[in-house]
């Protein structure tokens, strides 16, 4: 629309942002929890690391992706497409992602997948496979919530500061109402890298 300044704009995002967009947002940093949780995999002994990605038209989904490759790069793992599956976001796509890995016969020692629930999927299908987790196969996530402590085994997972990051976009949204012409902002907020059983260590990763 001629003469519509971007400072002008009400829109807000929080968590799931779009790409190349000005717009007020609150979100934390996927690349680098996500290269954080890969290297912890890696330092832990895991060489064969699947992934389970969401969609790519999901932003995050695109930077956690990074996060992975980067992290493998970084201690010279090749990149192996055979692990990576690209796939919905349910409890059910999960459990599906790991029965096309095991169908297919590629081997992994360990999993990242995109939220808790992909990666609780993915362990209720290891578990019908009697494949021990974390024995055989570490599993890790992203998302931080609750479905991550009431698991077994607990699940490693990077915490998103879910109450923090609501409070945070409502005092954006109030700042937009009382002025609509105030700049727009990208807050970034700290997640936690939480060690569970799912990886065999336990504890906060101070990172």
């Amino acid at each position: 629309m001629p003469g519509c300044s971007k400072r002008a704009s009400r829109l807000f995002f929080y968590d799931r942002i779009p790409e190349d967009r000005e717009v007020t947002q609150v979100v934390v940093d996927d690349y680098a929890k996500s290269f954080f949780m890969v290297e912890h995999l890696i330092r832990s002994g895991r060489k064969r690391i699947a992934h389970l990605q969401a969609p790519s038209y999901i932003y995050n989904s695109v930077k956690r992706f990074r996060g992975y490759k980067d992290a493998l790069a970084k201690f010279r793992i090749p990149y192996d497409e055979t692990l990576v599956v690209q796939t919905g976001m349910a409890i059910a796509d999960g459990k599906r992602a790991v029965e096309q890995l095991l169908e297919a016969e590629v081997p992994f020692d360990a999993l990242f997948a995109f939220t808790d629930t992909l990666a609780i999927g993915a362990m209720n299908q290891l578990c019908e496979q009697d494949v021990a987790v974390p024995e055989e196969v570490a599993v890790a996530s992203f998302s931080g919530t609750i479905l991550s402590t009431i698991v077994y085994p607990q699940l490693t997972t990077v915490e998103q500061p879910l109450e923090e990051m609501g409070e945070t976009a409502a005092r954006l949204m109030l700042d937009k109402i009382n002025d609509p012409l105030v700049a727009n902002r990208t807050v970034t907020l700290d997640a936690k890298i939480r060690l569970r059983a799912s990886t065999g260590v336990r504890g906060e990763c101070k990172i």
